[in-house]
């Protein structure tokens, strides 16, 4: 009798023990589910690990228009380039709108997303410079492209010197004209911006600086094809001996061209920037140059440096891309 009990108790303890077992391997692993923030965005962690197992580099991008031909084609450029070069790099690229006011505030906004680095392309050297004093406060290192803020406590600034550009189109202009000199015009991009004031500060060192010529008007026609075509219209009508324009971008030398164009009258033109319809009218003939900003080195320079300094490494100050002349001499060189 004794030795039935002891086998029931024996046989009862085993069952328990089977059973505990089956219920510790059938329990749910616990999962981490990312927090979804408005519309819908997924806020990943700062310190997320990416496919390649390293640590999430959030870089920000303000630039201060994709409506303008050249800043769009650097924006996308910039997007291009950290898409197929760093698999670690996460980009926000804003679209600044020519607005100051709407590039601070995106600003605050890549603040909150705690972004590592931000690539600033300014809409303004004064006004965008409270870029700096926000990232600042918030131990974000800025890299400026392009163009920059008249202030300079930002960690690196990827760019052309805009004087050389001036200076480029000055001596263009002195020479088509001739020792004898010319009347010709200055159409300026968007007061303020530091292309405007330094390309004019390179007329200042070369065509402005020769009594030989006569400048009979400047202004700005804010990057604007459409603005450049309506001033030119009037130009040609105030000022019957004019033979050159000088253009401080290209969507500014194409309308100018197609307002001279449209008047039959024969000018030197010359803009910056060297978009595909300024090249392609310089190739035909139509266009008397331009002068390339490289907007694809420049993208990839400053998406270099700015994984450099998320990543604590040294860069140097400035990071100079040369502009380039050209004319229907070499323009085959150019066109992809």
């Amino acid at each position: 009798m004794k030795k039935k009990v002891l086998a029931a108790i024996m046989a009862g303890v085993m069952l328990l023990g089977l059973t505990a077992c089956g219920s510790k391997e059938q329990a749910p692993a616990e999962t981490d589910t990312p927090e979804t923030g408005a519309a819908g965005e997924t806020e990943e962690p700062a310190n997320e690990e990416n496919a390649s197992g390293g640590e999430t580099i959030k870089i920000g991008v303000l630039m201060k228009t994709m409506s303008d031909t050249y800043s769009n084609k650097l924006g996308e450029a910039i997007q291009a380039y950290a898409t197929d070069t760093y698999s670690e790099v996460e980009l926000y690229l804003m679209d600044g709108q020519a607005d100051i006011a709407k590039q601070i505030s995106q600003a605050e906004d890549l603040i909150a997303k705690q972004v590592d680095v931000i690539i600033l392309n300014p809409q303004d050297a004064d006004g965008s410079a409270q870029v700096l004093d926000l990232a600042a406060d918030a131990d974000v290192p800025v890299i400026e492209v392009n163009t920059e803020t008249t202030r300079t406590d930002y960690v690196s600034f990827v760019g052309s010197d805009d004087r050389q550009a001036g200076e480029i189109m000055g001596n263009f202009v002195m020479e088509q004209l001739g020792a004898d000199g010319g009347q010709y015009a200055i159409l300026e991009g968007e007061m303020g911006q530091s292309a405007q004031l330094l390309r004019y500060e390179g007329l200042e060192n070369t065509i402005l600086a020769n009594e030989a010529f006569d400048c009979a008007a400047t202004l700005s026609a804010n990057w604007s094809r459409d603005e450049a075509m309506a001033t030119t219209e009037d130009w040609l009508g105030k000022y019957a001996d004019l033979k050159a324009i000088i253009c401080e971008n290209d969507d500014m030398s194409m309308g100018a061209l197609q307002a001279a164009e449209s008047q039959n009258r024969e000018l030197v033109i010359i803009g910056t920037d060297a978009i595909p319809d300024a090249l392609q009218a310089v190739k035909d003939g139509r266009l008397s140059g331009t002068v390339l900003q490289d907007a694809d080195t420049q993208a990839s320079t400053s998406v270099d440096v700015a994984v450099k300094v998320a990543k604590g490494e040294t860069v140097e100050a400035r990071y100079d891309v040369p502009f380039q002349l050209i004319t229907i001499d070499n323009v085959d060189d150019f066109i992809e």
